[in-house]
Order: structure tokens, then C-alpha cells, then sequence
């Protein structure tokens, strides 16, 4: 029997390994095109002026993603485009990007040196390793095959005039500054005006590469789900439908939007509306901080009032507060965002809705007056909230701890301990003082400062797991639970 599963297991590994068995050596999946429509000529592969021999095709069964996992798709032929032509590859704007991963921007899929105005007339030698480049000739008339990339979290979008780059035969840029030479994969130019290139040449430099936690899509979805129970158990159980159970709901119905886009732009679902996905998780994603500080104030005069009597049309007025605050931010992007378009002569105060990705890009001035500021201010104020109000719990628990010493049939102090902790972790992450956490250590990141370990990895993990932590500390407790066995 053991025999027979060893067997089967090793058909499956090498039926697997052919699977995924790249048939052309030495070349990345990044450097092929598919050729599925090209015609056969005895052992080339032809279409117009492009002939491509064989023995540099290959058949696939999968796709590369963004984040470098495989995908499984239905077999078809590429070929190692560039080691028949120069490439050269052009960023595609996100909201350009088809379900299948093509780019429906209108560019040409080949360009000529002609058209960019790039030649080697200017050549400087500042680096005694590249001399060799005087003597190259000439290329202006060199057809140049365009791969499309998508844009990358930490790109670094670079300005540079005639004078100051030269393109080489094989799709490199030599800058004159730093004699550094990028290959065709490091780079990739900017999706902008093609009459603005003779003058200055827009072009993304690949500072990193995107990090992604594993787990963390696998997580969300659950936490998604959790989300989703906790607004249908608030919306079942009449008595959970106060004030406080209200603006809870709303709250939560925001994550919920912000996880449902996030889940459903990861499997590549929102191509077609991507800048109104950028727009739409912009907003729900503000009202989320908002309604997490209102329920911060709200808690914090609750506890320390001794009025009980919620006042009227005060959840009227709370609506009114955070749909409007979140919207008038939601116009102002918008406006930037169609007043700009891609100039990325803007590119340090545009918001770039639906370029880098379908939201707004996570650096420069706008990320920080549209984001990072706003976002600090709302969970800088829940902080405050919530230690004023710890502080009077704390106060209050210790004469009732005190005066439950004095009464031998009162439960141990203890009890009350572990009650009020439990209290304050339920407050913790009702009031949005978590968030202020996750923030702290995403700017860490930006300053790149404690990359690559572990500590960076646990707000993503806690960020996407926060529908489940709101499911346990709200749903899983006893009062709760006794609620809705009663209903």
C-alpha cells in the first residue's frame, strides 16, 4: 500500500514540475509575451515584421502576478520576446489594467527610438568600465518591443532631461550622473504624453519589491465573514440597537466595505471600476476613523455622566457629522485627481487615483494631507478618550474593589481585576485606539526603519484579522450570548 501512495505521489510531483517547467531557458516569464495568435512558418513563429524561432517559445499553464505567486490558467505559447528585440517597458496605470492583465491604454506594442528621441549622440563617460560605449553606433531606426509592468508601492518616479540619460541598444539606461547603467527590469517608463519625452524622460526606478505577509488574504476573508455575523447579530437583537449599538454598526458596516473592496480588488475583480474602487475605500475607510472617534466621545461621556437618557436625534447628528466630513475630502480628491490627471509633474501633491493602484498613492504630500494626518488626529483623539476614560474606571473599580473588602461575601478582588482589564482591552479596540498603533508602525515602514522583521508583520496581521478580534471581545461574551438565546 505504502508503495502504491509513494508511486502516486511522485506522478503528481512530476506532473506538477511539468506544469510549472518553464521550456525556455534562461529567460524570465517577465520577458515573454504570449504568442498564442502568431502563425507558424516551418520552425518560426511570424507575425508582420516579427519572426520568432522556435526554440525560444514555450508553453505555460500559468501567469505571474503582481506579488509574484503563479496562477493557473489554460495552456498557451510565449515566446522570450527580448532576446529577439530591445525591450523597453512602460508602467501601466492601474485603472488601465484588463481582468487578464493586458493594458488598454491605446500604446502601441512597439515603439521607435524615433518616436523617444533617444540616441547615443551624447554619450558621457564618467566611469572608466564604460568606455566601451563611445565607439557604439547609432541606433535611432531600432524597433523597441514595450512590456507592460504594473506600478510598484515604493517606485520612485524620476525626472530626467536629453542631456542627462542615454538609452542603449538593449533597453538599458546609462545615467550620466552616476555612470550607474539599469537594465530593462529595474525601470520602466512612465505612462505620460509622448510629446513631453524629448524633453524630459519620466521613468519609474524599481527601488523595491512589494511585500506581502503571507496568510494575511486567508485571514481577511474570515475576518470578513466575522464582520458581517456581528452587524447581522447587532441587527437581530433589539436590545443591542441603542445608541452605542448603532453607531457600532455603522462603524463596522465601513470596515466591511473597506475589507469587501480590498478582498475583491486582490482577486483582480475591480479592473473595470478601479478609480471609483480608489474613491469609494478612500471614503469608507475615512468614515471608519470617524465613527471610531464619535463612539470614543460617546463612551467617554457615558462612563463619566451620570445622565443615562441618550439624547435625541444625537445618532441623526452623528451620521450627519461623518458621512460629511468623509465626503468633502472624497470631493477635494476628486477634483485634484481630474485637474491633474497623470502629470507626474504633479506627482508629489496629486492624489494619482486609479495610477499606482486603484487608490490613492501612499506617498508624497497627498498621502499625508489626505491620509496620514487626518487618520493621526482622529486615533490620536480616541487615545485621549480612551485614557480619560480608563483613568475613571480605574478610579471607580478601586473604591468598589474597596469597598467589596470590606464585605466577606463579596467575590475576590481579583475577579474584579481581571473584569476591569477585560473591560479596558473591550474599550481598547471599540474606542479605534488600535489603530493608532497600526499607523505608528506603517510610517516605521516608510522610513524603513526595522524592515525585514517580524515586528512590521504583526499589525498586518492584526489589521487583517481585526473582523475577528471585534467578533470575539463583542459577540463572544456572556451578556451577549444570553441576549440572543433570549431572542
Amino acid at each position: 500500500m505504502s508503495l502504491s501512495l509513494k508511486c502516486i505521489a511522485t506522478i503528481l510531483i512530476l506532473a506538477i514540475a511539468k506544469l510549472s517547467r518553464c521550456d525556455i531557458p534562461e529567460c524570465k516569464y517577465e520577458e515573454t509575451i504570449d504568442i498564442s495568435d502568431y502563425n507558424k512558418f516551418n520552425d518560426t513563429f511570424v507575425n508582420e515584421d516579427l519572426e520568432i524561432p522556435a526554440n525560444l517559445t514555450g508553453e505555460y499553464h500559468f501567469r505571474v502576478l503582481q506579488d509574484g505567486t503563479k496562477e493557473w490558467v489554460s495552456k498557451h505559447l510565449r515566446a522570450c520576446i527580448c532576446k529577439v528585440r530591445p525591450c523597453i517597458r512602460i508602467c501601466c496605470a492601474r485603472k488601465n489594467v484588463l481582468p487578464n492583465g493586458e493594458c488598454n491604454d491605446g500604446l502601441q506594442k512597439e515603439i521607435s527610438l524615433r518616436i523617444l528621441n533617444l540616441t547615443f549622440d551624447d554619450i558621457i563617460t564618467l566611469d572608466p568600465n564604460i568606455t566601451e560605449l563611445r565607439k557604439m553606433p547609432q541606433y535611432n531606426h531600432t524597433k523597441l518591443i514595450v512590456l507592460r509592468e504594473y506600478f510598484q508601492p515604493c517606485d520612485e518616479l524620476i525626472g530626467l532631461k536629453t542631456d542627462e540619460y542615454t538609452m542603449l541598444k538593449d533597453g538599458s539606461i546609462l545615467l550620466h550622473s552616476t555612470a550607474e547603467i539599469l537594465s530593462n527590469d529595474q525601470y520602466c517608463l512612465f505612462p505620460h504624453t509622448y510629446s513631453d519625452f524629448p524633453k524630459i524622460l519620466w521613468f519609474v526606478n524599481r527601488m523595491c519589491a512589494t511585500r506581502y505577509v503571507p496568510g494575511t488574504f486567508d485571514i481577511t476573508i474570515i475576518s470578513l465573514i466575522c464582520l458581517i455575523l456581528t452587524i447581522t447579530v447587532y441587527l437581530y437583537v433589539k436590545k443591542l440597537r441603542n445608541l452605542l449599538g448603532k453607531c457600532l454598526i455603522s462603524c463596522l458596516f465601513c470596515m466591511t466595505m473597506d475589507y469587501l473592496i480590498w478582498t475583491l480588488n486582490h482577486l483582480s475583480l475591480l479592473y473595470s471600476i478601479c478609480t471609483l474602487v480608489g474613491y469609494s475605500k478612500y471614503f469608507f475607510s475615512m468614515a471608519s476613523y470617524l465613527w471610531s472617534a464619535v463612539i470614543s466621545y460617546y463612551l467617554r461621556k457615558l462612563f463619566t455622566s451620570l445622565n443615562r437618557h441618550e439624547p435625541r436625534n444625537a445618532f441623526k447628528k452623528y451620521s450627519a457629522f461623518v458621512w460629511g466630513t468623509a465626503a468633502v475630502p472624497t470631493g477635494i480628491i476628486y477634483l485634484m485627481n481630474q485637474i491633474s490627471g497623470d502629470d507626474p509633474q504633479k506627482r508629489f501633491i496629486a492624489p494619482f487615483v486609479g495610477v499606482i493602484r486603484c487608490t490613492i498613492q501612499d506617498w508624497g504630500s497627498s498621502n499625508w494631507i489626505f491620509f496620514n494626518v487626518p487618520i493621526l488626529i482622529l486615533t490620536t483623539f480616541s487615545s485621549i478618550m480612551f485614557v480619560l476614560t480608563a483613568i475613571h474606571i480605574w478610579k471607580v473599580k478601586r473604591e468598589v474593589k474597596r469597598f467589596a473588602q470590606q464585605n466577606e461575601r463579596s467575590r475576590p478582588s481579583l475577579d474584579i481585576d481581571i473584569q476591569t482589564y477585560l473591560q479596558f482591552l473591550r474599550l481598547f479596540v471599540i474606542m479605534g485606539v488600535f489603530w493608532i498603533l497600526d499607523k505608528i508602525m506603517g510610517m516605521v515602514e516608510d522610513f524603513h526603519y526595522l524592515l525585514g522583521t517580524i515586528y512590521l508583520d504583526i499589525p498586518v496581521y492584526l489589521n487583517s484579522g481585526f473582523g475577528i478580534i471585534i467578533f470575539v471581545i463583542l459577540i463572544l461574551k456572556g451578556s451577549t450570548l444570553e441576549l440572543l438565546m433570549n431572542r
